[in-house]
């Protein structure tokens, strides 16, 4: 009987109307041509079709030409004579001989084994002369045993000009891994196949036409993890809608499209039992098999999500090994809200078993979390009173200040404990009134009673969040230094966290002060006691402030040693637990600052930005703001203006109070930047403004405006404006002497170079010398360049003056060769960008207000950033568009990205 054939089963699809190349895929497709097969494995809605009719279609051009046979399968298909018949017609449509004589054997009465059939159907196609791939598409729908093992066979005789795809959304039961050891599988998996943030705006905006920005692109790609078709669900429902940024916000899998695709497409095709643990475990944002386990009260959690994982149900690994998962975002929402539908008062009882499940793992932050989702305010109350301030200096900061004030207020009176927690979330944020009134109640019962046992407990507590209040005023006094030894008084040497955390801020203040001996000796003794209890993040606290202490001191290369003995140790700490300790932040600060004076300028940068980017996820303002000004410092020594204001533009945007906190350093950094954009003036009358006067330097923060000022004073000796340098050069040469008496080499070296400048500005080139030789013998050592050639050429002329000295000549070598790199990259950075011909190039200022104008600054915020007029600022813009052709902020920066200039 011969079988009748649907022939719409062998038309490979056509490649589609809404179609976004890929060609990242298209290159890996034709790289697997080489081995036997290629595996297409992903979830439904993730374009393997599509992708595999847009390669057949390249398939034309390649050389030599590949042949395509396309089948597309159905359940009907696990019928094995059905199978390979259609598999047979498949391939005659690229060799019409090819298999008629093994179809004839197959349809027969007596039908041969299935090897046999299939001996002579590889005989037949080795004989066909061009390189072949035979698609399966949909393989997932054929279950039957007997075709599986006979591909396998097919597979493991595979003719060498043939090749083998299946696209499918589970794996099919074949030798995959053998076939991975032996370099014989080329794989495409979901990673591989979901929209890349580029890919969904093509979508969404060329073929979608919906206009959307790059922000509300990034968040739509990111909601649906890449998903094609969760996005194609997006665009068809923000049809017609104004507020489409309002509509990507609340999109989730709840939403109608996504409610019924998913419901119909995945949800429905499982068996009940597997259901039943879907929706289950959906109230997990991650999952492993134990924890399943103890959620939906059942033992074969593993298997299921062995099951699930090879079935490509929408399920993300998270590690390597495969014991933790999450379910796609999208899948999750559509899961909890049929939990929710139709197993309401199932909910809290969930929550509250995957709470148990993480206390007692140790996984303190997800217990928390589960025990809210479970209203179980009073176990909440529970674990925060023992584990709070882990939580917020493992950087759980804002967390756990948002479950703390979530909790009923009489509640966290009533408890001690969650008053100390609390008291301590506000002073790491920075809301110091709130802090201190938190202890007020608590002051008054640790004085009712005898300061022994849990009433000193607390009482040292109590002592250490006011010195961590105090210490962080700028110019800490001594009323600060006495709360801290208070504070050691009373805490237990069991609380080593605590004890550190007094420790890192006494030698903090110590350091400020001058006092480098005592916050070694400070920091060093905790460090052993740290070391010996083996918590890793005091450790790698106190090795970032033992950092910055050598640091500012002026021993670079003990300072960056140290610190990357913090990073490797806060490395390690990560890859164990799987967390990021952010106070590390305060290392890479540190080292973005070393390598920056050894004019490393692209590694310090990216330190800069890693802590930035730990503060951020901390939530810490202090370690935020010292990431800012080290990026902001970096920038400069670039030469980047427009990046330098831009990171000005940032640190303006903080919060009043950490403004106010660190006003003193912020004000020495807008002076630095005005002096660094040529804008002397401007400076001078800001500093004028703000009263700013050479202050005693009897603290780091004031030596620091010491310089500036000192900078400032000779920058206008230059330019005419001031008529003598007297009191400043009088004013140096004491500092020189204080910072030397304090053993401060790195101010010595700084103050010592400033002071060689101010001498040759008034022709004292002599003493000019005698103070650059002194310089130069203090930071030979430590290798320092940028100190030197951040002053420009009047530095330049001293430094040759002094090698036709014969002073220092080999580090004197290494500083000229620096200044030569460092004026050729200046002049290359001081140039515009080209432009086309006809078009009138833009002048340097008028590129900075370009630059400004496209990230959306209007002309005020423009006129802060460069010390204009905000006149001055709609002027440079007229002439902007001139240039451009354009006739408003958005057509120019449209056009200045058009031309490469952005």
């Amino acid at each position: 009987m011969v079988m009748p054939l649907l022939t719409t089963k062998l038309h490979i699809p056509p490649i589609r109307r809404e179609l976004v190349p890929r060609p990242r895929l298209i290159e890996r497709l034709n790289a697997g041509l080489d081995r036997k097969l290629t595996l297409v494995s992903a979830p439904a809605g993730f374009g393997k079709t599509t992708l595999l009719s847009e390669w057949i279609a390249g398939c034309a051009q390649t050389e030599p030409k590949v042949r395509v046979a396309w089948l597309s399968l159905d359940e009907g298909d696990n019928d094995p004579l059905r199978f390979w018949a259609h598999s047979i017609a498949a391939l005659q449509t690229v060799q019409p001989a090819v298999g008629k004589s093994a179809l004839t054997g197959l349809q027969s009465p007596q039908a041969p084994p299935i090897e046999a059939f299939l001996t002579g159907l590889i005989n037949e196609i080795a004989e066909i002369p061009d390189p072949l791939a035979f698609v399966l598409d949909d393989f997932y729908c054929v279950e039957a045993d007997p075709i599986h093992h006979a591909l396998a066979f097919l597979l493991e005789h595979l003719p060498p000009q043939m090749h083998l795809i299946i696209a499918t959304r589970s794996d099919p039961p074949l030798s995959l891994s053998r076939l991975r050891g032996r370099g014989q599988l080329s794989e495409l998996r979901t990673a591989d196949l979901r929209f890349a943030e580029d890919e969904a705006a093509a979508f969404l905006n060329d073929v979608m036409g919906l206009g959307l920005s790059p922000e509300d692109v990034a968040a739509l790609e990111e909601r649906t993890e890449g998903w094609i078709v969760g996005l194609h669900m997006a665009s068809l429902a923000m049809r017609g809608r104004s507020d489409l940024s309002g509509f990507i916000k609340a999109f989730s899998g709840s939403h109608r499209f996504i409610l019924d695709y998913l419901g119909e497409e995945v949800l429905a095709q499982q068996s009940p039992d597997v259901q039943e643990f879907l929706l289950k475990t959906s109230i997990l944002e991650r999952m492993t098999a134990p924890l399943c386990d103890a959620v939906t009260a059942r033992d074969d959690s593993r298997t299921i999500l062995t099951y699930l994982e090879g079935a490509n149900l929408f399920l993300v690994p998270l590690d390597d090994e495969r014991r933790w998962y999450r379910y796609h975002q999208l899948f999750a929402d559509l899961l909890r809200s049929r939990l929710e539908q139709t197993q309401p008062a199932q909910v809290p009882a969930l929550h509250l078993r995957a709470s148990e499940w993480y206390e007692t793992n140790g996984l303190l932050p997800e217990a928390v979390a589960h025990a809210f989702a479970a209203e179980d305010v009073d176990r909440v109350a529970t674990m925060l009173e023992g584990n709070a301030l882990s939580l917020i200096t493992y950087g759980r900061l804002k967390t756990s200040l948002g479950w703390l004030k979530a909790l009923p207020p009489e509640m966290v009176r009533s408890r001690p404990w969650l008053c100390v927690a609390y008291a301590w979330a506000l002073a790491y944020k920075g809301s110091f009134t709130e802090a201190l009134a938190c202890l007020d109640g608590l002051d008054a019962e640790a004085r009712a009673v005898d300061l022994s046992g849990k009433s000193a407990y607390i009482a040292g507590h109590i002592n250490a969040i006011r010195f961590y209040v105090a210490s962080v005023r700028p110019l800490a006094d001594k009323e600060a230094e006495q709360y801290a030894h208070r504070a050691l008084a009373m805490l237990p040497e069991r609380d080593v966290r605590t004890r550190s955390l007094v420790a890192v801020l006494l030698g903090m203040l110590q350091r400020m002060n001058f006092q480098y001996a005592a916050a070694r000796e400070t920091l060093s003794g905790t460090l052993a006691l740290a070391r010996a209890s083996g918590q890793e993040y005091a450790m790698v606290d106190l090795l970032c402030q033992l950092a910055r202490v050598e640091a500012t001191q002026g021993y670079l290369n003990r300072s960056a040693a140290i610190c990357r003995k913090a990073l490797q140790m806060a490395e390690e700490y990560g890859r164990v637990s799987g967390e990021r300790l952010p106070v590390v932040s305060y290392a890479h600060v540190t080292l973005a600052s070393i390598l920056r004076e050894w004019n490393q300028l692209d590694d310090a940068k990216g330190h800069a930005e890693a802590a930035i980017d730990l503060s951020r996820q901390w939530g810490h303002p202090s370690s935020l703001v010292n990431g800012y000004i080290a990026l902001l410092s970096i920038h400069l020594a670039l030469g980047d203006i427009p990046s330098a204001l831009n990171t000005v533009r940032k640190i303006r945007q903080l919060d009043t109070h950490v403004r106010q906190r660190y006003s003193l350093w912020l004000e020495t950094w807008e002076l630095k930047v005005r002096l660094a954009v040529g804008d002397v003036d401007s400076a001078a009358r800001w500093a004028d403004d703000r009263d700013l006067t050479f202050p005693d330097a009897s603290h780091w923060m004031h030596s620091v405006m010491n310089l500036v000022l000192a900078k400032m004073r000779i920058a206008q000796f230059n330019r005419g404006t001031v008529q003598n340098l007297d009191d400043t050069i009088a004013h140096l040469a004491v500092s020189v002497e204080r910072m030397e008496m304090m053993e401060s080499w790195r101010g010595t070296i700084e103050l010592l170079i400033l002071q060689s400048i101010a001498l040759q500005a008034i022709g004292e080139d002599d003493r000019a010398i005698a103070a650059l030789a002194r310089a130069l013998s203090l930071a030979e050592p430590e290798g320092y360049v940028r100190t030197f050639i951040d002053e420009g050429e009047p530095m330049a002329i001293l430094l040759r003056q002094a090698a036709g000295r014969g002073i220092a000549v080999e580090y004197m070598g290494k500083l000229l060769s620096e200044w030569a790199k460092e004026s050729a990259r200046s002049e290359t950075a001081g140039q515009s960008p080209s432009l086309p011909t006809g078009v009138e190039p833009l002048t340097e200022r008028e590129w900075e207000v370009l630059r400004l104008l496209a990230i959306g600054l209007s002309n005020r915020e423009i006129a802060e950033q460069l010390f204009l007029a905000v006149g001055t600022v709609k002027k440079y813009t007229s002439n902007i568009y001139g240039k451009l052709s354009v006739h408003s902020r958005t057509q120019a920066a449209a056009k200045a990205r058009e031309l490469g200039l952005l």
